[in-house]
């Protein structure tokens, strides 16, 4: 552990340009390295670790075109039903190791800048599974690394599902995919699974994998089908009620939030609508390119691209009250966004479509969405109470790229309210920041919406925290704009991605940075969640934690993989007590189906990888059945995920 945290020890580090405003750049002046308390409950210094920042890729433009956001499949037009929820909480591969030296001691020699300041190792995952255990995952690891079987899986499940032979199917899929991906379907196996990861040093983010989407018959326009919507959101708010009091039991846990799920995801689909048209109406207007535009350009360019834009009697007034944090005849987005937003009464009506022919392409909402938005926000607003109540965080998850406007304007909301030190309504004891939004960095426009973000919460008093994923809609995205005849949202090279990736990290650790070596206000500070299982990912934010000497002991940046993927990273992570957090998903299987048909596909992607660690796998059973041979810890990680 000495030599890792000799390694690279004062390194100089270049900042990135700081695109909105943000904290003071770190003091160059020693910091002491941090200790936290260990399993076993001696201190032990904190590893940080990673990163050389790879060059701004380019952001897509949005599209101009209305298009792009607009073909609903369906539409609602009913009168207002259903009551709201009940808020009753439910009830119930070289490892590191640390060495006591004396002050004679001579310390160790610093390692080079090409050696891994984290190493893992597949034996410390491997070694606490059973025979059994180990032969089940070697063939879901070889089924992953099969492209075509995965590509076809799909259709193979239907083809047993019209012979009734959906038993069978699933009876394979329960012991292997079902099993090593998933905690399980009641409290007591999902509670167990969640306490043999806390055993290890590594928390959880309870997930309830019900995921929803938008019609794709055309049956959804009825008075009873929003009814049905609105009694099933209801009902799930419910299971995230007990998700909360499961995640209770074990500390410091999460619990991941769809909000499709609290919602028609017609709804949520019709109110998103608007938001990149009038993206790319900024942007156009911002003739100049330095990010505000005057009364004239928002009034002529601007405010034409919301649905009711055309009904406005008084276009200055909309703009004063966008402009009112300044007053200076100037407006950028994050004040458009502040302003503008579904939680101001006054913008609703920009949202509502002007004419209604009941065409499946209509632009914007109807009147009964803005009624559905409220018993949303009212769900939600439940829930987080409920985390709060229980001691919980919520992971706000990020779904597809149709949807997302409107949940991370109800993260942001849920964020305004939640991630302040005076919030109400919290457990003693429970942590400060409460709500994570989910940012997927496959997306062109991810890194830009980030830090929009975090502007907006640097103007509002809240804390902002996220998680960064790379992407989990990929296939499905791209193959929906090629079918419906617009731009993919996804970047178009891998490279991209990872690069989007990196920046948004390095973005983050910088401002935390900031914030613990300048003495600016705590509530300001972000926090953020690293979750992927690119080892070079890690590795680059260990090294900038490292580098920018950030305080790691109150969790300000976390770690994150997927239960059942990547565990040689997850428990190493653990044995150096970094804080590494699994994605721990529970329900019945016909509702995690398609989650787990997206961890086939995602590490079918990375086909390479994947074998690799089926390859260890194999290796550990090999060397149990002959009884003979020692471990090998030697792994590198390149998973593109």
């Amino acid at each position: 552990m000495a030599a890792l945290l000799a390694r690279n020890a004062g390194a100089p580090t270049a900042h990135s340009p700081r695109s909105v405003s943000a904290a003071a750049p770190p003091k160059a002046a020693a910091v002491s390295l941090v200790a936290r308390r260990g399993v076993s409950g001696s201190f032990q210094p904190r590893v940080p670790a990673v990163s050389r920042d790879t060059t701004p890729d380019a952001v897509s433009p949005a599209s101009a075109a209305r298009a792009v956001a607009l073909s609903p499949d369906v539409s609602i037009d009913a009168a207002a039903v259903s009551g709201m929820l009940a808020a009753s909480p439910v009830s119930e591969g070289t490892t590191t190791t640390t060495t006591t030296i004396n002050s004679s001691a001579l310390l160790p020699p610093p390692a080079t800048d090409s050696t891994p300041l984290l190493q893992p190792d597949p034996t410390l995952a491997l070694g606490k599974q059973g025979m059994l255990k180990l032969i089940s995952l070697w063939f879901v690891y070889r089924a992953c690394g099969n492209t075509a079987l995965v590509r076809v899986a799909p259709a193979i499940l239907k083809v047993f599902e019209r012979l009734h032979l959906s038993w069978l199917s699933n009876a394979v899929i329960r012991r292997t995919f079902f099993a090593w991906f998933c905690a399980g379907e009641k409290e007591r196996e999902i509670v167990h699974t969640m306490r043999q990861l806390k055993e290890s040093g590594i928390g959880s983010i309870l997930d309830y994998s019900s995921e929803a989407d938008i019609s794709e018959d055309g049956d959804a326009a009825s008075a009873s089908a929003r009814a049905q919507a609105n009694v099933k959101a209801d009902a799930l708010a419910k299971e995230y009620f007990h998700g909360m009091h499961m995640a209770s039991q074990v500390p410091r846990a999460f619990a991941a939030i769809k909000i499709t799920g609290l919602a028609d995801p017609e709804v949520l689909y019709r109110l998103s609508m608007p938001y990149r048209p009038l993206r790319a109406a900024f942007e156009a207007a911002d003739h100049d390119k330095d990010g505000r535009v005057d009364f004239t350009q928002f009034k002529d360019v601007v405010l034409p691209a919301m649905p009711g834009g055309s009904r406005v009697a008084s276009p200055s007034g909309i703009f004063s009250m966008v402009d009112a944090n300044n007053n200076d005849g100037l407006v950028d987005w994050v004040d458009i966004q502040m302003a503008l937003g579904m939680d101001n009464p006054l913008a609703r009506p920009l949202y509502l479509r002007t004419t209604s022919t009941g065409g499946i392409d209509e632009y914007g909402a109807i009147e009964s969405d803005i009624e559905d938005y409220e018993r949303m926000i009212s769900r939600a607003r439940a829930v987080v109470q409920q985390a709060a109540n229980q001691g919980v965080r919520a992971m706000i998850d990020a779904e597809h790229t149709y949807f997302q406007p409107m949940i991370d304007h109800v993260a942001l909301v849920m964020q305004r309210e939640f991630n302040t030190p005076a919030s109400d309504g919290a457990a003693p004891g429970a942590p400060s920041t409460l709500v994570f939004n989910t940012y997927q960095m496959y997306r062109a426009d991810a890194y830009q919406r980030m830090t929009d973000d975090f502007e907006r919460s640097q103007r509002e008093g809240w804390r902002f925290a996220s998680k960064l994923v790379r992407g989990a809609y990929m296939e499905m995205e791209r193959e929906r704009a090629a079918r419906l005849g617009y731009p993919s949202p996804i970047n178009a090279t891998l490279e991209a991605t990872h690069d989007c990736y990196n920046r948004g990290v390095r973005f983050l650790v910088d401002r935390i940075a900031g914030v613990q070596q300048g003495g600016e206000a705590a509530a300001l500070s972000p926090v953020l969640f690293v979750a992927t299982h690119n080892n070079e990912s890690v590795e680059r934010a260990l090294q900038l934690v490292r580098d920018l000497r950030v305080d790691t002991t109150n969790e300000p940046i976390m770690f994150g993989q997927l239960l059942g993927m990547q565990d040689a990273t997850s428990y190493a992570l653990a044995k150096e007590n970094l804080p590494i957090y699994k994605y721990v998903p529970y329900g019945s299987l016909e509702e995690v189906l398609p989650y787990l048909i997206r961890r086939a596909q995602e590490n079918s992607a990375v086909a390479e990888s994947i074998l690799k660690e089926s390859s260890f796998v194999l290796r550990e059973i090999t060397r149990r059945a002959i009884g003979t041979g020692r471990k090998d810890s030697s792994v590198s990680s390149t998973s593109s995920l």
